[in-house]
C-alpha cells in the first residue's frame, strides 16, 4: 500500500500550528521500545531505540521500568558507522527544498513517508548545538550517561505546560568530521534559512538528521542553528474546562440570589474526559484536530516495533572497529559550547514567566514569598537555584546583581557554591571580576564556599584581557 500523507494547519488560540498525518509509513525512521534489556546492569531499566533504516543509532535506557518522570540514559550504539545512502539522500533532498522556500509539509514529504503511522507537527525553531550540560552534542553520546532533561515529564516546568526541544543527539560517529568539510559548508550555512532538520525524542533532546557541520559552522560564527522539527504527537491531555454562566436575567432579590446560585454550579462543571492530545511544544484540544487525524491518533500505537526489528536488535551486540582519525573538533566550538545555556537554565524560563525586582528582594531577604503568594518554590534553595537559571538565561545584567548580592550574603552561604559556579561562566563580566578579585584578595570567612570558583574566574578573566 502507498504511503498517505496528509497536512492541515490548525488554529490553536490565534496560532497556527502545521499538522502532518502518515498512514501507511515506511517504519524507516523512528523510535521503538526494545523491552527489559539483557545488556543492562540494572533490571529495571527498560531500552527504547532510535534506528534510521537497518541500523540502531541511539540507544536509550529508560530508568524505573520506563518511568515519565526519569531522565534517561543515552549513547551511540557501539555498531553505529552509517545509514543506507539512499535514506542520506532523501534527507539531503528535503534539506534542500526547505532553503528554496518550500513550505515545511511539502519540503519534508519524502521524510514523512519514511516515519512510521501517526500525526506529526512540524516547525522551524533555534537549537543549541550541545547535551544540554555544556558539550558539543557530536561526540558527547559516545558513553551511556544519564542526560539531563530527557524526561518526558520535566519536574521544573512540570506537566501541564508545553516547551520546546532544543538539545541535539548526533546521528553519525565523531570520526565523520573531516575539518575540509567544516571548511566548505562553513560559507554556506552562514547563507542558509534553516540549518538542520531534528526528529524529536525525548524531552529536550531531539536526533539531528540533518545539519552536523552547519551546527559547527553556526557557533563558530555565532549564528542561531535553526532546525526543522518533526514531533510526533502521542499523548493525552486534560485540562478543567468550567461552563461559562449565562447571563444573569433575574430582576428582584431573590431571584437574582438563584440566578447566582446557578452560576455559581455551572462554573464548578468541568468536561469530563480528556482534553486533546499533546506532544513537548504544543496542546491540541479535541475540537482542533481534524477528524481524520484524530482517527489516527486513536487507533495507532505511540510506539510500535517495525518489521525490521530483530535485525535492529542483533545490530546492538556489535562493536565496530574504531577508525584511525587525527581529526579533532576546533577547542573553539567546545569553548563556546560551554559558554550556551544548559538544560537548568531553559527549565527555569519555561517554569516562571518572569521575576520582578520586588520578588528578588523577598528571595535575598531568605523570603519565599511575595504579596502572600509563593515567588517560586517553597523550598528555599530551589527557589533561588531556579531565579539564577531564569535570569541567566533572560537577564544577565539582573543576573549578575543578583549572584553578587546572594555571595556577598553570609546568611544565604548554603546557596554560594552554586551560584559562584553559575556565575563562573561570565568570565569575561567585568563587575563579577571585581567581586570574586576582592574576595580573593579580601580573605574573608564569609567567602569560603566560593574561593575556588573565584580564582578560577580571576584567572580566566585576566587569560581572556592579554
Amino acid at each position: 500500500m502507498s504511503v498517505e500523507i496528509k497536512s492541515e494547519t490548525v488554529d490553536l488560540d490565534g496560532k497556527s500550528a502545521v499538522l502532518v498525518s502518515v498512514k501507511n509509513g515506511e517504519d524507516i525512521i523512528g523510535t521503538c521500545h526494545a523491552g527489559l534489556i539483557h545488556r543492562s546492569e540494572n533490571a529495571a531499566n527498560t531500552t527504547r531505540l532510535f534506528y534510521i533504516g537497518n541500523e540502531p543509532i541511539a540507544n536509550i535506557l529508560c530508568p524505573n521500568y520506563g518511568n515519565k518522570n526519569s531522565d534517561k540514559l543515552i549513547s551511540l550504539c557501539p555498531g553505529l558507522q552509517a545509514f543506507d545512502p539512499h535514506i542520506y539522500e532523501v534527507i539531503n533532498e528535503c534539506f534542500d527544498k526547505l532553503n528554496n522556500d518550500n513550505p515545511l509539509p511539502a519540503a519534508l514529504r519524502d521524510i514523512f513517508c519514511l516515519l512510521s503511522d501517526g500525526v506529526y507537527a512540524v516547525y522551524v525553531s533555534d537549537y543549541y548545538p550541545t547535551d544540554g550540560s555544556g558539550s558539543f552534542f557530536w561526540g558527547g553520546y559516545n558513553v551511556s550517561h544519564e542526560v539531563r532533561g530527557t524526561a518526558e515529564i520535566n519536574r521544573t516546568i512540570g506537566a501541564d505546560k508545553t516547551y520546546k526541544p532544543c538539545f541535539l543527539i548526533p546521528t553519525q560517529p565523531l570520526e565523520y568530521y573531516k575539518p575540509k568539510e567544516m571548511i566548505r559548508v562553513g560559507e554556506i550555512s552562514k547563507t542558509r534559512k534553516i540549518h538542520g532538520i531534528a526528529y524529536h525524542i525525548s524531552g529536550f533532546h531531539s536526533a539531528l538528521l540533518k545539519g552536523h557541520y552547519d551546527a559547527l559552522s553556526c557557533i563558530e560564527n555565532d549564528i542561531p542553528f535553526k532546525c526543522a522539527v518533526i514531533e510526533k504527537i502521542t499523548e493525552p491531555y486534560t485540562e478543567i474546562i468550567t461552563a461559562k454562566p449565562a447571563a444573569p436575567a433575574a430582576e428582584t432579590p431573590e431571584e437574582g440570589a438563584a440566578e447566582q446560585k446557578t452560576e455559581d454550579i455551572a462554573a464548578a462543571v468541568a468536561r469530563e474526559g480528556i482534553t486533546g492530545f499533546r506532544c513537548p511544544s504544543l496542546k491540541i484540544p479535541l475540537e482542533a484536530i481534524p477528524k481524520e487525524m484524530l482517527r489516527i491518533i486513536l487507533t495507532t500505537p505511540a510506539e510500535y516495533k517495525p518489521e525490521h526489528f530483530n535485525v535492529l536488535n542483533a545490530k546492538l551486540g556489535t562493536i565496530r572497529k574504531k577508525s584511525v582519525s587525527n581529526n579533532i573538533l576546533p577547542i573553539t566550538i567546545l569553548e563556546k559550547s560551554e559558554q550556551m545555556p544548559d538544560c537548568s537554565m531553559v527549565e527555569s524560563a519555561y517554569a516562571i514567566k518572569s521575576l520582578s525586582d520586588e520578588e528578588l528582594n523577598c528571595l535575598l531577604a531568605g523570603d519565599v514569598e511575595h504579596n502572600g503568594e509563593v515567588i517560586v518554590s517553597p523550598n528555599f534553595y530551589s527557589s533561588i537555584v531556579t531565579a539564577c537559571n531564569f535570569l541567566q538565561f533572560t537577564d544577565i545584567k539582573r543576573f549578575v546583581d543578583f549572584s553578587i548580592a546572594i555571595m556577598d550574603n553570609p546568611e544565604l552561604i548554603a546557596t554560594h557554591e552554586y551560584v559562584a559556579k553559575r556565575a563562573c561562566s561570565l568570565d569575561t563580566n567585568k563587575k563579577l571580576y571585581s567581586f570574586f578579585k576582592n574576595a580573593v584578595d579580601g580573605g574573608e570567612t564569609k567567602y569560603e564556599k566560593i574561593l575556588p570558583t573565584a580564582k578560577i574566574f580571576v584567572e580566566r578573566y585576566r587569560a581572556a584581557s592579554r
